[in-house]
């Protein structure tokens, strides 16, 4: 399955992943805080978030992050992620 970092903090020696993984022929999304151990190896933490992978789940996450940007006063960020989907195909 694939893995997003979404920030790495150097200075503390963490990073902060998007996975999906799969358990009982369910998947799910997971937003996980790992930590660097002694062999360097990024290993998992207890702080995080798990949430079935469903497309109500998705959606509801996505409308969750741009209600968050949108009160935020990001509309460079808004403008960058739009003109990344700008070249997908368009729903009739």
């Amino acid at each position: 399955f694939p893995v997003t970092i979404l920030c790495e903090n150097v200075e503390k020696f963490y990073q902060l992943k998007l996975t999906l993984s799969e358990f009982r022929d369910k998947y799910y999304v997971n937003i996980r805080k790992y930590f660097q151990s002694y062999e360097g190896d990024f290993v998992p933490s207890r702080e995080g978030v798990s949430m079935e992978a469903s497309v109500e789940n998705i959606y509801a996450l996505l409308d969750g992050l741009f209600d968050i940007v949108s009160q935020g006063e990001a509309r460079e960020i808004v403008q960058h992620y739009a003109a990344k989907f700008s070249d997908l195909p368009q729903e009739p």
